[in-house]
């Protein structure tokens, strides 16, 4: 039966818990070093124990090692890849080919959205190489992946919630430009959720301090569905820099869609952890951080990707604004509010938050008095209700059980199954009477039910034989005892993730650009064994940077705004345009063919 993988982010080892609880069945977790969010490095110590207690429910730990490498760095690299393999990790998301030609223990390798797995020629030789996994662009449509999972065989990761860079992974050369601090080493700067001017050749301002860059977050719940028939092994979920909040709600909410979407269809397809989510609230994804939500181009290219008014969260849609008096606002559309609420709300061009000090029904009373026109609609970025029950009411994973009990002669046999199968057995040495009152077999089917906080929930306990008294201490040591051993024999039943055996005699392009990332030698030497005669030194080396493609996106102004040059609604502007900011000027360039944007430096 084909599996399906929930992969959640994970800042650290609290956050790794709370989203396998919520019913993840694998977590991405930073390294020490050396993965693309520098500000959420974790100790070896702490991903040890994110590892072991994922393993107790056959869940996977993967550890982002995703940027580019130096030189100096790959000997601490490939010291670091043995402690993470000697510690149990399930796989290594890396970017660098370098790693590639280190001493390296057979660590399963997914090759990360760095690497630009956009193009099918790229994804086809990265699965031909022997990549367990390829985590593909978010730029791909459903239709070009359904195409890809017709071409390969290694596993697909598909991004299905989360920020959106604008850039093509991997190809965003912006920050490091500007700031000195590369995307591809972890240190972006997010340029694009900043402030910038459109104008055209004649200096003529087609936009003026907008954040014309700033996607939307990605929301795929409308495609979930479409994904699995597909064939896609694993949906991810962005956000390594997200609270545990966060993490916990977008997780619970896609644990459910997927698993009522499977029970529901009676698909041949199941989940790759094990376990029942107790879950301790009703997830919501607008209740969490979001810029509001699109699908990107799951279904084709569409205008509404960005929000050029803030880069900022602004939350679910709660209703429009009746009337306004002094700090008091009523409100419209049947959104309730509450004490301690955050409410934002779009005025001139900009978006304008206020705090919610009292709330009665559909009347607040705010921290301010209120500008806001009656009409506007009113959106919560700040639910106080909701962040209190997800601090106060976690969620909980536990794995079914059945136990049976055979009593003959005195003596007991116990025997325990769980959901996936395994088996244990119990005979204790002991000898008890028989039970001369009513009620003691029934007594003692409800003890062996109580599970307490181990890793177990019993779903069954059927007594077969003779009814025997036994005290409620002895009958709690048999449990404790047969869930112990039940969770010593999981472990030797749990699929262990082994890297493949890379295919040497398959070949690359001839010429590798400076867009290849090579920083090292040890990634240079790699592409010339699969073919490579012409390896050009990455963009972080310091070579040449004016007139380079600091970013190429399938997102496109002119398109946004209804230029689009296509089909012909471009004639009013004189080109090349520019998009500026007090400091810089870049030129942007149209790839109409291929309907790609690119900012040159």
């Amino acid at each position: 039966m084909r599996k399906v993988e929930l992969l959640s982010p994970a800042k650290d080892l609290t956050i790794g818990i709370a989203a396998i609880n919520n019913g993840a069945d694998a977590v991405y977790i930073g390294a020490p070093a050396f993965g693309a969010r520098k500000s959420a490095a974790n100790s070896i110590e702490d991903i040890a124990l994110l590892v072991n207690y994922a393993h107790r429910f056959y869940c996977r730990v993967f550890v982002t090692l995703n940027t580019v490498l130096y030189d100096s760095e790959l000997k601490e690299a490939e010291q670091m890849i043995r402690r993470l393999y000697d510690i149990g990790v399930d796989a290594l998301i890396i970017q660098d080919m370098g790693i590639l030609k280190l001493d390296i223990p057979p660590i399963a390798l997914h090759a990360s959205t760095q690497m630009h797995n956009y193009d099918p020629e790229k994804i086809i030789f990265l699965d031909r190489l022997g990549f367990e996994r390829i985590v593909l662009a978010r730029e791909l449509s459903l239709e070009q992946i359904r195409e890809i999972r017709q071409q390969v065989k290694a596993e697909l990761e598909v991004f299905i919630h989360g920020a959106l860079c604008v850039s093509l992974s991997g190809q965003c050369y912006l920050s490091h430009y500007m700031s000195g601090r590369s995307a591809n080493r972890g240190e972006c700067m997010q340029a694009c959720r900043m402030k910038w001017s459109v104008k055209d050749s004649d200096g003529k301002y087609i936009l003026r301090d907008k954040y014309v860059l700033s996607l939307k977050d990605l929301n795929m719940s409308a495609h979930i569905k479409d994904l699995i028939d597909i064939g896609v092994d694993s949906f991810k979920i962005e956000g390594r820099l997200k609270d545990e909040k966060y993490v916990s709600n977008i997780t619970n909410h896609y644990h459910s869609l997927i698993k009522t979407l499977i029970e529901s269809e009676n698909r041949e397809v199941d989940r790759v952890g094990s376990g029942e989510i107790q879950s301790g609230f009703p997830a919501d994804p607008e209740r969490s951080f979001n810029r509001g939500y699109c699908d990107y181009f799951a279904v084709g290219r569409q205008t509404g990707l960005v929000n050029m008014e803030t880069p900022k969260s602004i939350g679910k849609c709660i209703g429009t604004v009746r009337q306004v008096k002094g700090i008091r606002l009523w409100i419209a559309g049947g959104g309730d509010m509450h004490n301690g609420d955050g409410l934002c709300y779009p005025e001139n061009g900009e978006w304008k938050g206020i705090r919610v000090n009292k709330a009665e029904g559909e009347v607040a009373e705010c921290n301010e008095v209120l500008t806001v026109r009656p009409g506007t609609r009113l959106y919560r970025n700040y639910d106080h209700r909701f962040a209190v029950q997800l601090e106060k009411n976690h969620s909980f994973r536990k794995v079914g059980v059945r136990i049976k009990v055979v009593a003959s002669a005195g003596h007991l046999k116990l025997y325990a199954e769980d959901e996936d199968g395994v088996k244990v057995f119990l005979e204790p040495q002991e000898c008890f009477e028989l039970a001369k009152g009513e009620g003691q077999r029934e007594r003692l089917i409800r003890q062996l039910k109580k599970c307490g906080e181990s890793d177990f929930f019993c779903q069954d306990v059927l007594y077969e034989g003779e009814t025997l008294f036994l005290p409620v201490a002895a009958v709690n040591n048999y449990r404790r005892q047969l869930l112990e051993n039940l969770s010593v024999e999981r472990e030797k039943y749990r699929e262990v993730l082994r890297m493949k055996k890379l295919v040497p005699e398959v070949n690359w392009r001839e010429k590798v650009d400076w867009k290849g990332n090579v920083n090292n030698k040890a990634a240079a030497l790699f592409y010339r064994e699969h073919g490579a005669v012409d390896v050009e030194p990455g963009f972080e080396t310091g070579n040449e940077q004016e007139g380079r493609e600091l970013m190429r996106t399938r997102y496109c102004i002119l398109y946004e705004l209804g230029y689009c040059r296509k089909q012909g609604k471009d004639k009013k502007l004189h080109f090349p345009l520019y998009i500026c900011n007090a400091k810089y000027c870049f030129r942007l360039d149209f790839d109409c063919q291929a309907c790609f944007m690119k900012i040159i430096s």
